[in-house]
């Protein structure tokens, strides 16, 4: 298992555009293009990214040839649940590792573990901002480094 913890391509574009962005002056525009070739990824999957972030109002979008994109509020006003919920929406994970709508949760092998990862992301999301992705070291949740170390 190369990682446990999976969001989707778009979402992981998002956060990337929303710290380029951040990095750049509240009056610079960037051009889809330009954003692009930093990441290094399709223009065209970049440019549905923004479009959900525009009608989100996270992004604001301008047209024309000096246009683009800037933030639409201060980089410290926006989660990364709220470019989340905007991308791929939220719903409440599965608390079945294996996916099953009803989980016998005294027979989990795991027990309480999948749900206290599920509300530690949620933590991080909601309590994590556009700001903070510019930093060297995410902000972790002090109880994630209390948790037990799975072998």
């Amino acid at each position: 298992m190369a990682t446990c913890l999976r969001i989707s391509e778009s979402v992981a574009l998002a956060f990337h555009t929303m710290s380029v962005l951040a990095e750049a002056s509240s009056k610079t525009m960037i051009s889809n293009q330009e954003i692009a070739e930093q990441l290094h990824v399709s223009v065209h999957h970049l440019a549905k990214v923004h479009q959900r972030l525009v009608r989100a109002g996270i992004l604001q979008a301008v047209r024309g040839p000096k246009g683009g994109f800037r933030l639409a509020r201060p980089a410290v006003e926006i989660t990364l649940m709220a470019i989340v919920e905007a991308i791929d929406g939220w719903s409440e994970p599965d608390q079945c590792l294996l996916g099953r709508p009803g989980c016998a949760k005294a027979n989990c092998v795991l027990g309480a573990f999948s749900a206290q990862i599920n509300r530690l992301m949620y933590e991080f999301l909601v309590g994590t901002t556009v700001a903070d992705l510019g930093r060297q070291a995410p902000m972790i949740p002090t109880t994630l480094t209390s948790l037990p170390v799975i072998p």
